[in-house]
Formats: C-alpha cells, structure tokens, sequence
C-alpha cells in the first residue's frame, strides 16, 4: 500500500493499519514510502518492475486515465457488495473516478467548493453578506463595492480575486454552458456556444472593471495570501483552505455557496481517490483494505486528524459540520452538492489549451470568440491525435 505524504495523513493511515490488523491479523499491509520520487513516478517504476502494489492513491485524472487503460480495478462490484456502507454517498462522489462504465477509486476526502469573504469588508462597504441565493451579478457588484482604494487611485484591497487551477469552469456551467462533452471520456468540445461565450465574457469583464486583481498581482499571489493578507476581500476556493483561514484574528470571515447564474448552481467537487491495481494479487484482501479504510469509523477519525470533509453525508452533517468553530455558514457549502460535478477528470494534456485561450480572453489578449473557437480546433486535433487509444 502506497504511504501517504502528508504527516496528518500518514499518522492516520498508520493507525487505521494498526486497527486494520488488530482486526484482521491473517492480512498484513505493508507501506511503501514515496520519498525521492513523485508518487506517479513511484507507482509507474513499480509496476514496470514487477513489484508488488496492490493500493494506491491520486488525482481523479489519473484515476480515469489508469482505470481507461486497465491498469487499475474496476470496483463497481465491490461497491455494489458493500451498498450499505456507501449508502449516503451522493453518486457524484463517486463520478470523480467513472469512466466507460466503471468505478476505479473511493474518495479520501471531498473538496467542496466555497466563495470565502471578509465579513469586515462587508460591513464597511454596507453590504448584506451573501447568501444561498445570491447570483453572479450580485458577486460582480460586491466586488466592485468591496475593492479599496488609496486617494491616489491605488489599490489597497480587490472586491475578488479570478479563480485559479479549474475553479473558474462553475461559472461556465452555472451558464449552461461548458466545455467538454464528458469530463472523464471527452468526445468532442461543446464549449463554442453562446453559454459558454455570456460565461467567459462576464469573468473578462470583472478585469475590465477593476473588480478583480490585475494579471501581475494576480500571478504572484494565491488566494490563501490574498485573503489571508486582506488583499482580496472575496475567494472562490475548496474546504482544504479552512486549515489555513481558522488561523485567521486579524478580521471574521465567512463563507457562501457559489452564487446562482442563468442556469442555476453546478457546484464543483475534487478528492484524491484509493484505487486498486488490476494486477494485484491479492484483490479480495485489498478491498477489504479500502472498505476499512473508508468505513465510517475509520472517516470520523480522518476528520479528527486531519479536518477535511468525509463523503458520508451523515458524517458531514453529525461530526464535520459540528466540530468546526468557522466558518458560520459551512452549512451552505452543501448547498445543491448533490449537482456537484467536476472538470478534474479530465487529462491535462486536454485541459491546457482551454485554460490558455480561455484565460487570455479573460485577460483582454483576444475575444472570447476567438478564444473558444481557437480553443475548439487544439482540442479537435487532440481528440483525434488520441482516436483508438484506451
């Protein structure tokens, strides 16, 4: 089993083995280190060895790409036998991981999607903080009204800061639009719509209007420092940012669910997943493993640990949600969660010509038009370039 890197996480990892083999003494779980090496490169060395890994863990976009090539187990059957344990996980946790008809991983941990402000920053500025049902133009008009200004012209604080990695993609969907016909599997692009286009062109004009950090701040600063720093008054982020924002005196914050567009909210959701290798020896042993591992024991004390969101609902809502000071409203975090989806998924080789045209027409480089258009014909010869590939 590949060990985790993160000290909180190895230290609970290391004692639900513990727990494991007190409870299954006939199985032995063996960690093998990833240090020296990236944990791809790890897991790809031992493979092309021959050693043996029968658990491993990553990103949703290596899940898909190893469960499409048959690298790893498809654990529908499993899953399908343990139905009770996972029985208040929303489907869409498990999407993270589907491709062609099969469940490649279980999510460790979810990453719910939030707009994190300063509540300070509210009150100067005479605004009612947002709600569940506020929308995209209210966001636009908060952070117009939240960026403040030195006498001079300068910027001291940005009402908002664009969101980073793929966090922008929500706000295309909440549109009705996107970008790809399938997150996981894509067949084609959809992006070049008028959806799409409304969607792109409402975040170019947040840098149009000032309502947002300039490229040059923009790039050097992350949201955790800009929030944290009181240089964004707004944050579009996930739950893993809470570690760092309960260490926050200097102001209150607080949090929201993404905001209502044309088409309502499609939040967005992320997990690193457990997978099992397809060519384990030892499968039946190495599921049990995993159910263990994602047993409700074993998640409520991941949360004492380590702090992040379970995917058992009843524990979201009887020991995460409880056992948070801040921030006030974490409720509305799960605001429409079972529509959650995701664009991580989605290889990067794939995901890269989107984000540059994208961003540049966000940035004012080109129009959105010529971004979507320009971005469909890469993604096109891509698609083709991978036509017969598993």
């Amino acid at each position: 089993m590949l060990a985790e890197t993160r000290e909180a996480h190895l230290q609970w990892q290391k004692e639900m083995i513990t727990r494991f083999q007190a409870l299954n003494p006939q199985i032995q779980i063996e960690l093998v280190s990833p240090a020296g090496s990236d944990l791809v490169s790890k897991m790809q060395a031992m493979l092309a060895g021959g050693a043996q890994l029968d658990i491993g863990y990553m990103d949703p976009w290596l899940v898909v790409e190893w469960g499409r090539q048959g690298i790893l187990e498809d654990l529908s059957t499993y899953i399908g036998r343990s139905r009770q344990q996972f029985r208040d996980w929303y489907p869409a946790f498990f999407d993270l991981y589907r491709v062609r008809g099969g469940t490649y991983a279980l999510p460790q941990d979810i990453q719910l999607a939030g707009i994190f402000y300063n509540k300070n920053a509210y009150q100067e500025a005479g605004l009612a903080y947002p709600g569940e049902t506020w929308t995209y133009d209210d966001l636009s008009t908060n952070a117009r009204r939240l960026t403040l200004r030195e006498a001079d012209g300068s910027v001291v604080r940005h009402g908002f800061k664009l969101p980073t990695s793929r966090n922008w993609v929500p706000v295309i969907w909440a549109y009705g639009g996107d970008l790809v016909d399938d997150w996981a599997d894509p067949k084609r692009f959809v992006g070049n719509s008028a959806a799409t286009l409304a969607a792109v062109e409402y975040l170019a004009n947040l840098v149009r209007l000032g309502a947002v950090q300039d490229r040059p701040t923009h790039q050097r600063m992350d949201v955790i420092a800009g929030f944290m720093n009181q240089k964004i008054a707004m944050g579009l982020t996930n739950t893993i940012v809470m570690g760092n924002f309960t260490t926050i005196t200097a102001f209150d914050w607080d949090v929201a669910p993404l905001p209502l567009g044309p088409s309502g909210r499609t939040p967005f959701l992320n997990a690193i997943g457990w997978f099992m290798f397809k060519s384990s020896k030892h499968k039946e042993e190495a599921w049990q493993v995993l159910q263990f591992f994602t047993s409700p024991e074993a998640l409520a004390r991941r949360v004492e640990i380590i702090g992040n969101v379970p995917p058992s609902v009843s524990l979201i809502q009887n020991l995460w949600l409880p056992s948070r000071k801040a921030p006030a409203h974490r409720q509305l975090l799960l605001a429409d969660v079972e529509r959650s989806r995701s664009p991580w998924p989605l290889h990067g080789t794939l995901w890269s010509p989107m984000e540059r045209e994208i961003l540049a027409a966000i940035w004012g480089d080109k129009s959105a038009k010529a971004a979507l258009e320009s971005a469909e014909a890469q993604v096109k010869a891509l698609l083709a370039e991978r036509a017969g590939r598993p």
